[in-house]
């Protein structure tokens, strides 16, 4: 299950994280989704063991996939639980609040997010000794 999955509406932004994450753990498998239900389709297809998710996206929202897998979770529905790693413009204190209070997220970050961060996150997350 060495899956990850980035769920980002903008296709830059997506590009730069997919390169990056592949050089920090190249034996990974990376995915992508530029929507919230093509994300939450991969989840269950590929079950990732780590996303990087956008909150703000055009249609469904990031919030509507932390929803899905928490229920499915709560129900043991689903027998995964992926680290979720929120990387999105954060507006304010209360959904800072409510975002880190979720037990499927495991960090929130905001955007843009420099990637000597992301690789921390990455090392601490996916308990990565060194990197290659």
């Amino acid at each position: 299950m060495n899956n990850i999955l980035i769920i980002e509406d903008e296709s830059v932004t997506r590009t730069m994280y997919k390169e990056f994450v592949q050089q920090i753990v190249p034996q990974y498998k990376i995915y992508e989704a530029n929507n919230a239900l093509k994300g939450i389709c991969l989840c269950f297809d590929r079950r990732p063991q780590l996303i990087l998710l956008d909150m703000v996206m055009p249609g469904y929202n990031g919030q509507l996939i932390i929803d899905i897998l928490e229920e499915g979770i709560k129900k043991k529905i689903i027998s995964f639980k992926p680290k979720i790693i929120v990387i999105s413009a954060i507006e304010t204190v209360e959904e800072l609040t409510e975002l880190t209070q979720r037990f499927i997220v495991s960090s929130v970050m905001p955007k843009p997010l420099p990637f000597d961060t992301l690789a921390e996150i990455l090392k601490f997350h996916l308990k990565i000794e060194t990197y290659q």
